[in-house]
């Protein structure tokens, strides 16, 4: 299996990736006709759908969290690999 840090690294960016995509299209994807939105391009569904990767952007703080106990854990405390996959 690969290294704990690298499953961590590959979630956060992954979540950011999707979050970041989210923030690029800003009110494209807002439906069409909405009062006050300028560029509402889109659906309920593209808003929707716009909705769900912004949300994403929570676990890349969860990711990071994550990846600051780890460092802590294997620098400051010294943990093996092996301790690390016993709590994983």
């Amino acid at each position: 299996t690969k290294p704990t840090y690298h499953r961590l690294l590959f979630g956060m960016a992954f979540s950011d990736l999707a979050a970041s995509s989210a923030s690029f299209f800003t009110t494209w994807p807002i439906p069409r006709g909405t009062p006050g939105v300028y560029g509402a391009v889109g659906t309920q569904q593209t808003c929707s759908a716009q909705g769900f990767f912004g949300q994403i952007a929570v676990s890349s703080v969860m990711y990071n969290a994550a990846l600051s106990t780890y460092y802590f854990l294997v620098i400051v405390r010294q943990w093996s690999d092996a301790d690390i996959v016993r709590i994983e």
